[in-house]
């Protein structure tokens, strides 16, 4: 329950911060910030396991039964 409430503060921070940087006039987007990283291969590497990662974990904390 913790965990779900903490990615659920997460999330809600991240989109926040997405909306006040398209306030102001000068930012930098999360698209953006993506986009610098994936142009090198190493970036692209680290987004993957990051991503693989996370899906992981929300794979075995939703889908796996605990006894």
């Amino acid at each position: 329950m913790l965990a779900t409430a903490l990615w659920s503060v997460l999330l809600v921070a991240g989109v926040l911060l997405e909306v006040s940087v398209g306030f102001a006039q000068s930012g930098v987007y999360l698209n953006r910030a993506v986009a610098m990283i994936e142009r090198r291969v190493s970036g692209r590497v680290v987004l993957i396991l990051l991503w693989a990662l996370v899906g992981f974990h929300l794979f075995a904390r939703y889908t796996i039964p605990h006894s």
